[in-house]
């Protein structure tokens, strides 16, 4: 009886763990059932620098559009059209991974890396990994680019002797800490600037303070949690998830460094380190990304003597493993398209930003912070939000004498914190996919190191009003 109960337990807590296309589907239904209870109304807009920035106090009532019904299905191909270069690049890093692992390259670099690790180098191993994905997060503003690579890294942290939660915890909170107090985030932190008026960038010092707490905190967060479950497994939270298909066997005798190894995992390196100075130098974007691993993943295929057929079929099966992510991300930006579609996304941004109005430099600044999480979950894209509130924001933070720097400040913390709880972003939906991790089980994980995230924000959004930041 007690077995025959436990299994319907199971049953149920299987029931309730969403699939994230629902999740993304029923808020794009929600959204346009919701338009018709909404009085449309808009901001005029002007063009500054091939941008369409909202005008201050320009708000004002329009008639209502014609909807209909079949919008809610035409969300999704135009939410795909619009993330069609960030879905290419998943696709095409996914096959490339696939033909790194094929040729064997990919094992051989990680059972060395293990092997070196022992059963004492795990945390060092984790440290490093984390900071790499900080790094990328941070300083280039990597948050949806860097999803091809989580199933690279998941098998690696699991065959150190973690559970997924900690192999899924390291790409998330690296990646997602880093770009949320990034210094030199181009999304948040640099089209705020470009609008506020503000030298890019400036500033520096303190979100460069801001960047090295919030990092160690969530390591050091990931860390006592990877050790403890080490320890004793049943202490585990997703101990109840089968990861065996995640699993990469690494014992073996495919530890043996060939040439052609080498020369394919320096190809990987090139690709990362051409990537990095085309986005700072040469103006590169998604698509550029996603040519450079497609050159060498099929320099590695002809080293690696995969022939036209295996390398066709090699890599097609590695996009195949990466649609479901690929597609999260053009549902995802199916929401922002209906929010366009019906016209809520100004009478939102007005009734928010009116809640700003009489509060004190840093109680509006705090305001701010909380404006933006709350809208994150509405618009996930940072520049989206950015070109959006920015105009509003910044006005406002004029006439109760906040610093623009502040202001942006605020801008950046309430966008990049919440992008690790909201269900509505699509990429937090992928980074747990790979993992297996259902939401519920994210939420037990992570609601600690929010609350802490979010206590450190306002005392760094304090010490910004008290130093004229």
């Amino acid at each position: 009886m007690s077995e025959n109960n436990k299994a319907n337990q199971t049953k149920k807590k299987r029931q309730i763990n969403f699939n994230p296309f629902m999740i993304l589907f029923i808020i794009i239904i929600l959204i346009y059932s919701v338009s018709f209870f909404v009085t449309p109304g808009e901001f005029d807009r002007e063009v500054i620098d091939g941008r369409s920035q909202v005008i201050p106090g320009s708000y004002h009532e329009v008639e209502r559009g014609n909807l209909s019904p079949f919008d809610i299905f035409r969300a999704i191909p135009y939410g795909f059209e619009g993330s069609a270069s960030i879905m290419f690049l998943i696709l095409i890093v996914g096959g490339v991974i696939e033909v790194y692992n094929k040729t064997g390259a990919i094992p051989v670099a990680v059972t060395r890396l293990v092997n070196f690790a022992g059963d004492k180098g795990g945390a060092i191993v984790i440290a490093i990994i984390y900071s790499i994905f900080a790094v990328l997060g941070g300083f280039l503003g990597w948050l949806e680019t860097v999803i091809p690579f989580v199933p690279l890294v998941i098998p690696v942290i699991l065959a150190l002797g973690y559970d997924i939660m900690t192999a899924t915890a390291v790409v998330t909170l690296g990646t997602m800490v880093g770009f949320a107090v990034g210094p030199t985030n181009m999304y948040t932190v640099g089209i705020s600037h470009q609008i506020a008026e503000l030298p890019m960038f400036s500033g520096f010092g303190l979100r460069l303070a801001a960047y090295l707490v919030f990092c160690i905190v969530a390591l050091v967060y990931i860390l006592i949690y990877a050790e403890k479950v080490k320890k004793d497994p049943s202490k585990s939270i997703v101990k109840e998830i089968n990861v065996d298909d995640l699993r990469v066997s690494y014992d073996g005798e495919e530890g043996s460094m060939t040439w052609k190894h080498a020369v394919s995992l320096l190809a990987l390196v090139g690709a990362f380190v051409a990537s990095v100075y085309g986005m700072m130098k040469l103006g590169w974007g998604i698509n550029d990304l996603t040519a450079t691993f497609f050159a060498a993943g099929l320099l590695t295929a002809i080293i690696g003597s995969l022939g036209v057929e295996g390398t066709v079929k090699t890599f097609t099966q590695g996009a195949a493993g990466a649609m479901g992510g690929a597609m999260v991300i053009g549902v995802a930006r199916g929401i922002q398209w209906m929010l366009t579609r019906t016209g809520l996304m100004d009478p939102i941004v007005n009734s928010l930003s009116q809640m700003l109005q009489g509060l004190s430099p840093f109680g509006t600044t705090v305001g701010v912070f909380f404006l933006i999480t709350i809208m994150n979950g509405i618009v996930a894209s940072g520049s989206g939000k950015a070109v959006a509130l920015m105009p509003i924001i910044i006005p406002l933070a004029d006439i109760l004498g906040i610093s623009r720097q502040t202001a942006t400040l605020a801008y950046q913390f309430g966008d990049g914190v919440s992008n690790m709880i909201w269900f509505t972003y699509g990429g937090l939906l992928i980074f747990l996919a790979y993992g297996k991790i259902p939401l519920g089980k994210w939420y037990k994980f992570f609601l600690p190191l929010f609350f802490i995230l979010m206590i450190l924000s306002i005392i760094f959004l304090f010490i910004a009003v008290q130093i004229g930041y």
